[in-house]
């Protein structure tokens, strides 16, 4: 195993050791609090620096969803723009715990950067956080240039259950009439929300970061009673992928959701969908966080070269 990784796996284990409590053994509002904390102390240090960072407010069908606007130096008054959708199984997550992450985006696409606060399960159960996410990318491709984005020249992306978002969102789109998007990074994405699969089987007891009782627990609080997990908009692998853009996946071999972009990558190469596929070897899930280790700058420059190769 690669030694940083083994390194942040030890430190992990050592924190469980301890007593610390895992996310999943705490209520949903303290779980957010506690992720907060630790992703602000751990994975947002360094980065680059923006030319602005500021709050807005997306209009939506449940009011105005907060967002964070990130604007890369050299950009000028009008440039591409990602539509970033964060991680955190539906639960938790915020634009600031993955801070760097959308700043490194930024000024490796050269892209203006909208970081969407979706409402968040179990508070606002499915689908509302997946209309938020909706209304956000109909916005950006009708009145993006009020945040001095070309809305011709649009990218969709999220990690984990933001690459689920992702391509749900793309799929609602395309069946409501929505804007055309240039393309879709997905990294690490949950596109079955199953349990079956064969990285599952193989990682999802082993607590790397991601576990199958941790992903049990984030899928409870965001489908409830309300959905199937045959529905394409919960498991977008169960739909129709004819007609969505070139998409980048990003995963690593030690992911219980490893599986999951194997497939999801294979079923867009049958719906005639170009789709890049890296797995990065010993990356556990969340590692394109985790600046400390090579992989996350890996990956971010491999991102930026696809999504600067859409974008024209």
């Amino acid at each position: 195993m690669n030694l940083q990784v083994a390194q942040l796996i030890g430190m992990l284990k050592s924190m469980q050791a301890a007593g610390v409590p895992r996310l999943w053994e705490l209520p949903p509002d303290v779980a957010r609090k506690a992720a907060d904390s630790m992703f602000k102390s751990v994975f947002n240090d360094g980065g680059p620096a923006m030319t602005e960072t500021r709050e807005v407010q997306i209009p939506g069908r449940r009011g105005a969803i907060p967002a964070r606007l990130y604007v890369p130096p050299g950009v000028g008054g009008r440039s591409p723009g990602l539509l970033y959708l964060h991680g955190g199984g539906w639960v938790i997550g915020s634009p600031d715990t993955h801070d760097r992450l959308t700043r490194e985006l930024a000024a490796g696409i050269g892209a203006r950067v909208v970081s969407l606060h979706y409402a968040l399960a179990p508070e606002h159960p499915y689908p509302e956080g997946l209309n938020d996410c909706v209304d956000a990318a109909v916005f950006l491709g009708t009145h993006g240039d009020r945040l001095g984005i070309d809305s011709t020249r649009l990218l969709i992306g999220g990690d984990s259950a933001g690459g689920n978002l992702s391509a749900a969102t793309l799929l609602r789109l395309r069946a409501e009439g929505g804007p055309a998007f240039c393309g879709a990074i997905y990294i690490y994405g949950a596109f079955a929300v199953g349990f079956q699969t064969p990285s599952m089987q193989a990682w999802g007891d082993r607590d790397l970061i991601l576990s199958r009782t941790s992903m049990e627990w984030f899928r409870s609080h965001y489908l409830g009673a309300r959905a199937s997990e045959s529905d394409p908009y919960v498991s977008p692998l169960h739909g129709n992928l004819a007609g969505l853009p070139p998409a980048i996946l990003i995963v690593g071999t030690l992911d219980p959701l490893l599986s999951d972009s194997e497939l999801f990558a294979e079923a867009l190469r049958k719906a005639d969908v170009p789709a890049e596929l890296h797995v990065f070897e010993d990356g556990p899930h969340a590692f394109a966080q985790m600046f400390m280790l090579d992989l996350a700058t890996d990956a971010v420059k491999r991102i930026s070269t696809f999504a600067r190769a859409r974008l024209g």
